[in-house]
């Protein structure tokens, strides 16, 4: 083992005394902020879920229920969203969660001084504005929008707003500043010693709503069944891995290359969750060359879609070519559909479309813990073997990044966050490219579809538009998508539960076994 390794590990041993039951965690970077949904990023996002609840929450097919709500109805004509809070609910400091906490906290997000993430989302900037909350008595709030929309409540759980936490007064310092986050959650803020350690404390006093007695998502069971909960910034693999075969760390993610060396380890075990991020090739259909649906179809058609995906995911990955993920609520039969390998319809598709042999350039990362370099490696040989004139070109995931930002590419080999409401992937993706560069996709139909989403609130409407928005990608192919992100953790055998959702550390209902 190196000095710089050794060294490593023992600062890990000198920052981990014994704590009760503790769990400690490997976060590959710092956190942002502690203040929910400000100044964050994902793993920022990952921490503030144990602490603070929002109104409403995800399960893990991404439908939306009620967390601190007990229920909630919405008007006939869409505008007006009543929320009865649970009964029981306390904050971190023992007082109990009323309306008018509900409201204070949506003043404070809506109020531009205080920065939130979502301010945009929810003041009219996009589609939707909050126009009142107001409590109508101590356990009911009411808020009223501008217009129907059937992505609000999905907005009001979204991981980049802070899941629109319900804070305590008491979080504010007396001149206006933040001090820290006091919520609901199952796990109380503890300390953050910064670049080295966040540590947060069960919450004795913490009630779980309605649930089956297992962890769904956000809002299933959520017992913090340690006494403490400690997240060590560690972002070199080396020293994850050895503090995890030494028994200093209970669990990290670890790069898909070591499924096969901790599959039959002695003392640790193997954890594989898929989650809603998407692993795709970007394709510019601006590009000179790519502009032409018939030269993206082909080289769809040229890719064995499940042998890549086999290859590039180390075997824990499934083949799907929808944005929305496989185990959403919204993955129809439709969404399944996808185009067939056929090497000698690539061929032909590439013939129709006059291709002469031009260059196309696939932009990577060799980022260990994504299949963005793989993937294009395993493309690029199938592509080429359909008469593609395919080649790669290896960044840095910052300049990758950058490039795709600017549209700056011809096809990004890449991975994207999860996003629960299938609209919000949409977003992502579709949209006026001359406004917005880093948009793969400007489609009229795509961004009329797009729109009707984010208004319609009937279910069965919903799935109607997702479905023929997937049928509209298959015949343009803006982008070829791979499968679902998959998160690959390692941890002791001593460790029950799954102690990662969503590509972030979910640590209740997780324990340890002395």
């Amino acid at each position: 083992m190196s000095k710089i390794l050794l060294a490593s590990c023992m600062f890990i041993a000198m920052a981990a005394p014994s704590f009760g039951s503790e769990i400690i965690v490997a976060l590959n970077a710092d956190i942002r902020s502690n203040n929910p949904g400000v100044n964050r990023d994902g793993n920022t996002d990952g921490v503030i879920r144990h602490i603070v609840e929002g109104l409403v929450g995800p399960t893990d097919n991404g439908e939306i229920k009620p967390l601190l709500a007990e229920r909630f109805e919405t008007s006939e004509d869409g505008l007006t969203y009543t929320f009865t809070l649970r009964d029981g609910v306390k904050f971190h400091n023992g007082s109990p969660l009323t309306a008018d906490d509900v409201v204070w906290t949506f003043k404070r997000y809506l109020d531009p001084a205080t920065k939130w993430s979502c301010l945009s989302d929810f003041n009219g900037t996009k589609k939707t504005k909050i126009e009142s909350v107001e409590a109508k008595d101590t356990k009911t709030v009411v808020i009223k929008i501008n217009s129907p929309s059937g992505a609000f409540l999905g907005s009001l759980s979204r991981p980049e707003c802070g899941y629109s936490g319900i804070l305590s007064k008491a979080s504010i310092n007396a001149d206006g500043t933040f001090a820290q986050p006091i919520g609901t959650g199952p796990f109380r803020w503890g300390e953050w010693k910064k670049s080295e350690y966040i540590t947060l404390t069960k919450f004795d006093d913490y009630v779980s709503p309605a649930n089956d007695g297992k962890p769904d998502g956000l809002v299933g069971s959520k017992r913090p069944l340690v006494d403490r909960v400690k997240l060590m910034i560690i972002p070199d693999g080396a020293t994850v891995k050895a503090g995890l075969e030494s028994g200093v760390l209970q669990a990290s993610d670890i790069p898909p290359s070591l499924i096969p060396e901790y599959r039959n380890h002695p003392t640790l075990q193997l954890i594989v969750a898929p989650n809603n991020g998407k692993n795709l090739f970007y394709m510019q259909t601006k590009d000179k060359v790519l502009s032409n649906p018939a030269v993206r179809r082909a080289m769809a058609a040229a890719l064995d879609l499940d042998e890549l995906v086999a290859a590039a995911s180390n075997g824990t990955g499934s083949a799907s070519a929808s944005i929305i993920a496989s185990h959403s609520a919204y993955f129809s039969e439709v969404q399944k559909k996808r185009i067939p390998y056929d090497p000698g319809a690539a061929k032909k598709e590439l013939e129709d479309a006059g291709y002469k042999g031009e260059p196309i350039t696939i932009i990577a990362n060799k980022r260990g813990d994504v299949p963005s370099f793989p993937a294009a490696v395993i493309a690029q040989a199938m592509m080429q073997q359909v008469g593609l004139n395919v080649q790669i070109e290896v960044l840095d995931y910052a300049t990758q990044v950058e490039r795709r930002r600017a549209g700056n590419y011809q096809v990004i080999s890449q991975s994207v966050a999860p996003r629960f409401d299938p609209v919000f992937a949409y977003s992502f993706y579709v949209g006026d490219k001359s406004k917005d560069p880093s948009l793969m996709w400007d489609d009229p139909k795509a961004i009329e579809l797009m729109n009707a989403a984010y208004v319609e609130r009937d279910e069965t409407k919903r799935q109607a538009i997702f479905d023929e928005f997937h049928e509209l990608m298959l015949r343009e192919m803006p982008g070829i998508f791979l499968y679902d992100m998959v998160d690959v953790w390692g941890a002791t055998k001593k460790l029950k539960g799954l102690p990662v959702w969503q590509s972030n550390p979910r640590l209740w209902e997780v324990s340890i076994e002395d």
